[in-house]
């Protein structure tokens, strides 16, 4: 079923060919082309998200749609500090800071997106979650030996909120249109996977993991570009 008509596709080519450009840099190591690649990448994402919304008239589409476009302001600004960590830990934990409340609003967002359904009962929520509780715990146990006294508050804190967030956007299925919720979900999980990889390239100093910043990268865009779209079928669509 097509539930919108997506416009300004031409956009969706020019963040292709940036992420490639920035794949290639991170496949080099090479700093000057990922900084000519890297900050253009979530605004070419922003600007087609802001323009196949900007028309939405219903106020609770409105909030959403603004979150999403806070939320990946958010997720530049992280992207654009992280590429100077090397320079400095400050741009690190500034960085992983903007993420963290981007990922908060990801969480309202999903939540709001329900529009006052309920979740269901405590027992069968701690049931679904029992995966996502065990996923953070299986990478904090990995991480723990190698984190220092203030990634130990970071880190778990980081980890914590990212699972909520996936686990969210799980809770959205059978309460939405059922693409978004897959889209949605989809780019949660890729998430999850893109920064455990980045956990452990940065942390885990006796594991290399072969071409590691190009998975973290491509993980990555392709989360942004899912979750964006599924909202975008929410959002877009006459049938909520």
């Amino acid at each position: 079923m097509k539930y919108f008509q997506s416009k300004h596709t031409w956009l969706l080519y020019i963040l292709a060919f940036f992420t490639v450009l920035n794949l290639y840099a991170n496949y080099k190591y090479d700093f000057v082309l990922e900084l000519a690649s890297k900050p253009f990448l979530i605004p070419i994402l922003e600007i087609y998200f802001y323009l196949n919304t900007r028309e939405v008239t219903q106020e609770y589409k409105k909030s959403l749609t603004n979150f999403i476009l806070i939320a990946l302001s958010l997720a530049w600004m992280g992207d654009v500090l992280l590429l100077f960590q090397t320079y400095n830990p400050l741009f690190f934990m500034l960085g992983l800071g903007s993420f963290l409340i981007s990922h908060i609003l990801y969480i309202l967002t999903f939540k709001k997106s329900l529009q006052n359904k309920e979740l269901g009962e405590t027992k069968g929520l701690l049931i679904r979650a029992i995966p996502f509780i065990g996923t953070a715990i299986l990478m904090l146990t990995f991480l723990y030996q190698w984190l220092d006294a203030v990634m130990l508050f970071a880190v778990p804190l980081y980890v914590l909120i990212i699972v909520t967030m996936a686990f969210m956007a799980m809770e959205r299925t059978g309460k939405v249109l059922k693409a978004s919720a897959e889209y949605v979900f989809f780019g949660a999980f890729l998430f999850m996977v893109s920064d455990s990889l980045l956990a452990i390239d940065i942390f885990v100093k006796n594991l290399v993991i072969p071409y590691a910043p190009v998975f973290v990268m491509l993980t990555y865009v392709a989360a942004q570009a899912l979750i964006v779209y599924g909202m975008m079928i929410q959002i877009k669509s006459s049938l909520n």
